[in-house]
């Protein structure tokens, strides 16, 4: 027996069958027309790519504080013998060193103002002026130093041992104001040579 309105369910079925294999017929015919031309000419070679590159943009797209325009540091002339600064155009320092003054090659911290002190034997004179040869401070100037190289005193400054005390402890300069000088070890420390005698 028929049900009431087989018929057009089963119409709607059969319908709905073709359609879906019409759906994949179409599907399959994408996918040859796709495939079928790297099976057919074998591999393509890749599309060629931009080479990258490292640069800058315009200036103008970058603010000034991220971007800063290049420094030209105005620097004096480097004496023979002594170290030349490091310079960067990028690079901003602003330097500040200890007094000291290098001599037989130990480096000695000192302080102006101590009175009463006696010079004895030159010892060197300075003829790398630290601070100058910085630009005041502008750029870094590596170490070692030479002998004769100091941040507190002028180029051509003599630096004598102190009266009394041990020149490889204690040393000292005229200018202006006496100046003394205690050496230090690589930790800034006391040289256990040192260790023990008295200040002058």
């Amino acid at each position: 027996m028929e049900r009431p309105g087989g018929t057009d369910a089963d119409a709607r079925a059969g319908a709905r069958r073709v359609a879906l294999g019409v759906g994949s017929v179409i599907v399959t015919l994408t996918l040859l027309a796709t495939i079928l031309p790297y099976l057919l000419g074998g591999p393509r070679p890749a599309a060629p790519r931009p080479n990258p590159t490292v640069g800058a943009g315009p200036a103008e797209s970058f603010p000034a504080e991220v971007f800063p325009e290049p420094v030209t540091l105005d620097l004096p002339g480097v004496p023979e013998g002594c170290p030349a600064p490091q310079t960067d155009p990028w690079q901003f320092v602003t330097v500040e060193w200890m007094p000291l003054v290098v001599a037989d090659g130990r480096t000695y911290v000192g302080r102006e103002g101590h009175a009463g002190l006696t010079p004895g034997a030159e010892v060197t004179r300075v003829a790398c002026d630290i601070v100058e040869i910085s630009g005041g401070g502008q750029a870094i100037v590596p170490e070692p130093w030479p002998d004769g190289s100091s941040t507190a005193l002028l180029e051509g400054t003599p630096v004598h041992e102190v009266a009394g005390a041990p020149r490889e402890c204690y040393l000292m300069a005229e200018q202006g104001l006496p100046w003394l000088f205690r050496a230090v070890d690589e930790t800034g420390g006391t040289p256990s040579a040192c260790v023990g005698v008295p200040e002058p």
